[in-house]
């Protein structure tokens, strides 16, 4: 018995055969065991015992900076000092002896450990002891920051890749986009898959963030069973059902939904409900299909239909959101939705109360202004002692637009064919079929995993799972059922799941096959296309004239938006809107729907800069926006776009907006929801914009006192004075809060403003006001005051840094590992290149695409 099979004997596994798996292409091949969801799980965690470890090359990286002359010359004499007294060649307490321990902390661990203590120590300034003399500021701050240089370099030593990229899994969004091309079918396959964690550069894709563990194994097998339990169907072709309503249901809503008009005029205070109440199929594709106009109004924009589906529950209906469509038109136009019913809320057929499926057709257009009161109707007069009769009714907004429902159609399931085109997509029309199902099935597993796992596959890899096929086959009544279960485990194979290259001791030039994958990823963030699989087959993807060509057909593609959706995301931290909630006592006239909006502001502004070949300087300053309707008239803008598709806006030179800083995303994201927070934007600009992010702060750092009623009265710049008043806070906030205090002059809200408004600490429920100061002086000496000077100021003296981060933030995303010092040479050529060609970012990409890092291994 070889090792691998006394291991899976160990674990009582009743194994045919366990493989030696080495990081090759052939990486997928599975053992096959009992036919049971218990066994096959036992038989993956065995499998991630070889496909999981893989030995990552420690790299040590010398600096000048942190040299032993360094130490020798400014730190050694300060421990000497303070220090050898009680840790030196007389007395070790607690066996420390400083004057004889090693500075190499790269590859002596235990005096690393001891000096990462030391460094805590003076964070809390608990040494030198109270008896004995203290550090001087001068002494601190050396002292804190060689120790702060010398332990980050461990931390990136134990983390370096040696400059190659890892063999990472697909991030949610990236098996989500897969799992949809593979099969053809739009479902929520990651719906239950836990959420991913942010590597240190912010980034999601990262392959030393992407871990993988045994419950989340349990997750992809459900998710991938459940994919191919639609996939293949099974069964005559089902009957469709449809049913087409004409009249709003008056009393299947809820209690709250009540509160509003039924009606097939469509309003703020009113909406369609249709109701369906038994035949309808639980399982396939859903089509509603909605005739319907617009009533328009001048000066206004396009009202919007919302289609939701869901049901009843006493006061609640559970329900999610189909779609949403601008209706542009007077005529009647047909609009048509679709979904995986069993995607939806659906009713128990067993609960009496309130049976029946649910569609809620809304129009949720708001011009921000007040809602109206409800009128009082009297329906039958009094009469003697007989009360009045009397019912509340929403008056008419003739100011606004409406949407006038006709009909609403719901049908399901739908399909083109029987069987679908996704099931004969896989399951293909074949002679063998018929005479030899064996050999069938290895015809349709060779097919899949070739697609699967996004290049050719050997007959040996398709064994394990062709053996699996026919131990399921004797259990089940027919070959498609059969089927389905070897194809899930393809679904789990690392092949699948992971962005796999073979690996070995020296650096490689990729293949083809793999180039098509990085580029896939990196662009679409989804698997390849035939096209891009008929130029690897082809050998077409080694040069990188052809390269860059294809670059620019791909960032045409309507797919490249999850390339600008997840970069931007990630690298501007567009999410931290999410995590911010205005308070409405300080912004009275605020409203949440506009953070949807907030949200895709970024990503658009960034597609126009990229599709439209334009200079990436445009981050730093522009002079356009990208809006729509509801964020123009926030802004102020006097130029709107009609409805909620985002459209390019000409600012006036007057204008305090254009750029990525005057954007709510970043303005809101980093405020408290009361106020801006000067420091919180100041980090997002150095890091983000700059790739130089502060260092984080000590434990003991202090708050700003925001309790002390006559400190939270002081402007926030006097604030921040203070703070840098105590030694441990001001080494990093004199570098740090100039860049927020120049942008002040915009609240949480995003908005310009020339007062800031606070709760007054002695007076409960009262307000003041204090006047925005944007007066600084920035690290340099260069006095500037507010956002104008600020971004004046990056485009004139911080261009290259800019340019560099950007480039360095592009290719950290684009082979989905961090940037090491081994990449430094290869990010300065870049940088100097980017810079030649004006800045221009749809080139950046293409060369990033066709660099020697990107298709290297």
């Amino acid at each position: 018995m070889n090792d691998s099979e006394n291991l899976g004997s160990n674990l009582g596994l009743d194994c045919v055969r366990l493989p030696q798996l080495k990081l090759t292409s052939s990486t997928s091949r599975l053992m096959v065991c009992c036919h049971s969801r218990h066994t096959m799980m036992s038989n993956f965690r065995v499998m991630l015992l070889y496909w999981g470890v893989v030995a990552v090359p420690l790299m040590a990286h010398a600096s000048s900076a942190a040299s032993s002359a360094e130490y020798e010359k400014d730190i050694r004499p300060i421990l000497e000092k303070h220090c050898f007294a009680c840790h030196g060649p007389d007395k070790q307490k607690n066996d420390i002896r400083f004057d004889t321990m090693s500075t190499d902390m790269i590859n002596d661990r235990p005096e690393a450990e001891t000096w990462h203590d030391t460094l805590d120590v003076l964070n809390f300034d608990e040494m030198p002891p109270e008896d004995e003399p203290r550090l001087s500021d001068d002494e601190r701050r050396k002292l804190i920051g060689w120790l702060n240089y010398k332990i980050e370099a461990v931390v990136k030593a134990t983390k370096s890749t040696g400059g190659r990229p890892v063999m990472r899994r697909l991030n949610r969004s990236e098996y989500q986009n897969t799992m949809a091309d593979l099969l053809g079918i739009e479902s929520r396959y990651a719906n239950n898959l836990p959420p991913e964690g942010l590597s240190e550069d912010g980034f999601k894709n990262n392959g030393a963030s992407l871990q993988m563990s045994a419950m989340q194994m349990e997750y992809y097998l459900e998710a991938a069973r459940t994919a191919m339990s639609k996939s293949i169907v099974s069964g005559k072709q089902p009957e469709v059902f449809r049913h087409v309503i004409e009249e709003s249901n008056g009393t299947a809503g809820n209690k709250s939904q009540r509160e509003r008009d039924y009606s097939n005029t469509l309003s703020r205070t009113s909406f369609f409900l249709g109701k369906i109440e038994k035949d309808y199929h639980e399982h396939g594709e859903f089509l509603v299909r909605i005739r319907a106009k617009a009533d328009l109004k001048k000066g206004q924009g396009y009202p919007r239909m919302e289609v939701a589906l869901g049901y009843r529950v006493d006061t609640l209906m559970p329900e999610r959101i189909v779609d949403e469509v601008e209706v542009t038109s007077e005529r009647i136009q047909t609009y048509e939705f679709r979904g995986r019913i069993e995607d939806y809320p659906l009713p128990s057929r067993v609960q009496s109360k309130f049976p029946g499926l649910l569609i809620r057709v809304s129009n949720v257009y708001d011009d921000g202004s007040p809602m109206p009161k409800q009128e009082t109707v009297v329906l039958e007069p009094a009469v003697g002692k007989k009360k009045a009769k009397t019912k509340k009714i929403w008056p008419k907004e003739s100011h606004l637009p409406s949407i006038e429902v006709e009909s609403v159609e719901f049908a399901g399931p739908v399909f083109d064919s029987w069987p679908p085109k996704y099931h004969s997509d896989i399951l293909f029309p074949s002679k063998k079929r018929r005479t030899d199902e064996r050999g069938y099935a290895a015809q349709v597993l060779k097919r899949f995993m070739h697609r699967a796992f996004r290049r050719p596959v050997e007959l040996a890899e398709v064994e394990p799972y062709l053996a699996l096929f026919e131990r399921v086959r004797g259990t089940v009544a027919t070959f498609d059922e059969a089927i389905r279960e070897p194809l899930a485990m393809v679904l789990i194979s690392p092949d699948f799941l992971y962005l796999v290259e073979a690996g070995g001791e020296e650096k490689r030039p990729i293949n083809d096959w793999e180039i098509a994958s990085r580029l896939s990823y990196f662009l679409w963030g989804t698997m390849p296309d035939e096209s891009l699989f008929i130029a690897a087959e082809k050998g077409r993807l080694q040069k990188k004239g052809e390269i860059k060509r294809i670059v620019a057909t791909m960032l045409n593609d309507e797919r490249s938006w999850n390339f600008v959706d997840q970069f931007v995301d990630q690298w501007l931290d567009v999410g931290a809107v999410n995590r911010v909630a205005i308070n409405p006592e300080f912004y009275p006239d605020w409203k949440d729907e506009l953070k949807p909006s907030i949200h895709e502001e970024t990503k658009h502004f960034f597609a126009e800069v990229l599709n439209e070949r334009m200079s990436a300087l445009n981050f730093l300053d522009s002079d356009f926006v990208m809006v729509n309707r509801p964020l123009a008239r926030h802004y102020g803008l006097d130029e709107s776009p009609r409805g909620m598709k985002f459209e390019r806006v000409s600012l006036p030179e007057t204008s305090d907006r254009g750029g990525l800083l005057t954007q709510a995303s970043v303005l809101l994201g980093h405020s408290t929801g009361e106020d801006s927070h000067p420091v919180l934007r100041a980090v997002w600009l150095r890091e983000r914009l700059l790739d130089d992010p502060p260092a984080n702060p000590p434990p003991d750092v202090p708050g700003l006192d925001s309790e002390n009623p006559d400190f939270a009265k002081l402007p926030v710049r006097e604030q921040l004075k203070i703070h840098r008043g105590q030694a441990s806070c001001n080494d990093c906030h004199r570098s740090i809060d100039p860049w927020g205090i120049a942008m002040d002059g915009f609240g949480a809200d995003g908005l310009v403003r020339t007062e800031i408004t606070r709760r007054d600490p002695k007076k409960r429920g009262k307000m003041f006001a204090q006047p925005v100061v944007t007066e600084t002086t920035l690290p340099g000496g260069v006095d500037i005051n507010g956002m104008d000077d600020l971004k004046a100021y990056l485009l004139a003296e911080k261009r290259e840094q800019f340019a560099r981060a950007l480039v360095s933030k592009l290719m950290t995303y684009a082979l989905g590992r961090s940037m090491e010092l081994t990449d430094e040479a290869m990010i300065d050529e870049l940088t100097a290149d980017f810079i030649s060609y004006d800045f221009q970012l749809h080139r950046l990409v293409q060369e990033v695409a066709s660099s020697s890092a990107f298709l290297t291994k």
